[in-house]
């Protein structure tokens, strides 16, 4: 697996949290997803941008989970959906929205094919064996970006990135 290093500047998201499992994950997960990517859409649409759609990640911003503390697949665990607002957005209200600081992420691009084929631990470990090698600290709980609609894309098809912020 390819790992690179990228940069991500502060970003303002709209946040959703819950405490699951993998079983509870799947049905939790999309509502979610859908959810927050809606609201932080609405945010800037009262700007007068153009929603983002999930199937478009050139035209706007990518939805992005982070795992705190644990594997689903072992039990329940905080997991949070974010969606970056822009900078001239204003919280929209009702939601939950915080500040990720700015950072570094070590990360690898996915195809649809290795996490349906139940391999996505192998990104996991890959990132954190390769952050080790780079001498790098693991700063932040890992997180996976989604930048296509994973649903609609083929098994070649690049989906999502398995990342760890690191310092």
């Amino acid at each position: 697996m390819d790992v690179r290093l990228r940069d991500v500047p502060e970003q303002r998201v709209v946040t959703e949290q819950a405490t699951v499992d993998q079983a509870a994950l799947g049905g939790w997960l999309p509502g979610a997803m859908s959810r927050v990517h809606e609201t932080a859409g609405a945010a800037r649409a009262e700007t007068g941008e153009q929603p983002w759609l999930l199937r478009d990640h050139v035209a706007g911003e990518p939805v992005f989970i982070v795992i705190y503390e644990g594997n689903p697949n072992e039990g329940p665990v905080l997991v949070e959906v974010c969606t970056p607002l822009r900078p001239q957005a204003a919280d929209p209200d009702g939601a939950s929205a915080r500040t990720i600081p700015a950072h570094r992420e070590a990360y690898v691009r996915l195809p649809k094919n290795i996490v349906t084929s139940g391999r996505i631990g192998e990104a996991y470990a890959a990132v954190e064996h390769w952050a080790g090698e780079q001498n790098l600290q693991v700063a932040a709980a890992p997180r996976e970006t989604y930048w296509t609609d994973f649903m609609a894309a083929g098994p070649d098809d690049e989906v999502f990135d398995v990342a760890f912020p690191v310092r």
